[in-house]
């Protein structure tokens, strides 16, 4: 699981994630780097959406930049789900629709 992963794991909050933005913003005032945020809620926005067709559909409309747009294609592409029981993991299956 990524070092980065917040929620749902045992002992980390929203609150480590907060923290750790504080720490990065702070990082930059020296002037040296800029620091910019993007904060999305996609926790339902996607449901039982293509990906594909999400992203080939919607991002010229809405005037997402490359660098948006791949930032998009790697959190909505090549996910796999796997389920852990008993201390054995599933191989996992790639998810196509749905939201990670």
């Amino acid at each position: 699981m990524s070092k980065k992963q917040f929620n749902f794991t045992r002992g980390r909050s929203i609150i480590n994630d907060g923290v750790e933005l504080v720490e990065i913003i702070l990082e930059t005032s020296d002037g040296s780097r800029n620091a910019i945020g993007v904060f999305c809620d996609l926790s339902k926005a996607f449901v039982c959406v293509n990906d594909e067709t999400l992203i080939r559909n919607n991002t010229d409309h809405y005037g997402v930049t490359d660098r948006v747009l791949d930032l998009l294609t790697l959190y909505l592409t090549n996910r796999v789900q796997r389920s852990d029981v008993n201390n054995m993991r599933s191989s996992g299956s790639v998810i196509r629709m749905e939201v990670p």
